[in-house]
């Protein structure tokens, strides 16, 4: 018979098909609903009630006193994933953009359709170590950022760097970065650095959601940026 402790620790490592039979409501979880938040955007009531009902809330991750917004249910939804797309394509479709990059790793996922949908190159922003051609890139740390020769750096949660193929982009690209969310800011000033490097404008950065309690849009230092759900003041 097992006691208590030990039914708790295989529960702790039990496998991912194990877990995702698990609601979301028992992983502490919730609605927008349920947490009394309301966010405002450019899309109509009807695309953006569609976008929030997708949203689920996980309080106090990654750290005490944040409020995680998870996307999975948001592209897991077809309809809704087109309306988030649409909305990006919609947003930069006449501001001449030549390429779209995407962060690693949930970034590549907005990223590359809205590539696709703008009818101009996907450009993947790397974590180190996994571009097998000539690369470059800048480390990223909570408080600036310096580009370097190391692998490695201070970022927002641990040491972090971006890379990209050298041919990424062309002298006076016009560069739209997109991520899924923007937390420490961190990461989106380091890839427009790494865009600079390569001699491409960053017209825009772009997340879906954003972190507010990790002050990511001071980080930003003034570049532009777009959220398409923010939360109502």
């Amino acid at each position: 018979k097992r006691t208590r402790g030990e039914a708790g620790t295989r529960e702790r490592h039990c496998t991912g098909a194990q877990r995702s039979r698990v609601p979301c409501a028992a992983s502490n979880s919730a609605t927008m609903a349920d947490m009394n938040m309301e966010f405002k955007s450019d899309l109509d009531k009807e695309e953006h009630d569609a976008v929030v009902r997708r949203l689920k809330i996980l309080p106090n991750f990654p750290k005490k006193g944040l409020f995680f917004k998870d996307l999975s249910h948001v592209i897991g939804d077809p309809k809704v994933f087109r309306i988030v797309i649409n909305a990006f394509v919609k947003r930069y479709s006449e501001m001449n953009i030549t390429a779209v990059a995407g962060i690693e790793s949930r970034g590549f996922i907005f990223a590359s359709p809205v590539a696709l949908g703008l009818k101009v190159p996907f450009v993947p922003f790397r974590k180190p170590g996994k571009l097998a051609c000539g690369s470059v890139g800048v480390d990223i740390k909570m408080g600036g950022l310096r580009s370097t020769d190391a692998d490695t750096a201070e970022a927002s949660f641990g040491k972090d760097r971006l890379e990209m193929h050298e041919g990424g982009f062309k002298q006076g690209d016009r560069v739209l970065v997109i991520d899924d969310m923007l937390g420490s800011g961190a990461t989106l000033r380091g890839a427009c650095e790494l865009a600079a490097l390569l001699g491409a404008e960053v017209v825009e950065c772009a997340a879906v959601t954003e972190l507010r309690g990790m002050r990511g849009r001071e980080a930003m230092q003034g570049k532009k940026l777009f959220i398409l759900l923010e939360e109502a003041d």
